[in-house]
């Protein structure tokens, strides 16, 4: 059984009731209504002017998360839900494609790795590895092993795949967080409609 407000609020006392009306801006607007309404019921309704202070607070309230969805670049998009998205969909695929060709030519133009002059690699080495540990201890040794990892990530091949990676990451998440952006912005669209009619 899923506990919502609707079902919390009766159960609450007149002191958590006026505690919720005494904080409004932290909870949910349908909640604070339904506060104002147990009040009602119990014969305990707040003052007309506090009432008004309350229902003036969720409306600038509302206001505010209406403009700053209004001004963000996802309403830019197009007028409805559907042209945002496709139009969120081809953004994501032109990231994707930017980036991925980019992980290519990178790859494609990339020299092998060179074999290192010593002839040997220094941390194959258990010597070397042996005089790592004595001087700084064992996370000097994963220090190194981690610092060696980290430059290899950034050269040749290896900078093709990680900028693979994290075209995928990035492109992930844009079309993650402007998704969502755009279907939060259907209800207030709705809203606007209908006050302007």
């Amino acid at each position: 059984m899923t506990d919502t407000y609707q079902t919390r609020i009766p159960a609450l006392s007149e002191a958590e009731l006026r505690r919720v009306l005494a904080h409004f801006e932290g909870y949910r607007t349908e909640a604070v209504e339904a506060a104002l309404a147990e009040l009602e019921r119990r014969g305990l309704p707040l003052a007309e002017e506090e009432q008004t202070r309350i229902r003036q607070g969720l409306a600038q309230r509302e206001a505010t998360v209406e403009a700053h969805l209004r001004g963000g670049f996802v309403a830019g998009l197009g007028d409805s839900l559907s042209a945002r998205l496709a139009r969120i969909r081809r953004l994501t695929a032109l990231l994707l494609a930017a980036g991925l060709g980019a992980a290519l030519a990178i790859y494609l133009a990339a020299a092998p790795q060179a074999p290192n002059p010593l002839g040997y690699e220094p941390m194959n080495t258990k010597k070397y590895l042996r005089d790592l540990e004595l001087y700084g201890g064992k996370v000097n040794v994963l220090a190194t092993e981690f610092m060696g990892w980290w430059n290899d990530r950034w050269q040749g091949r290896n900078l093709a795949t990680t900028v693979a990676c994290l075209t995928v990451l990035a492109a992930g998440g844009f079309w993650r967080l402007a998704t969502r952006r755009a279907r939060d912005l259907e209800p207030h669209q709705g809203g606007a409609k209908q006050r302007s009619e």
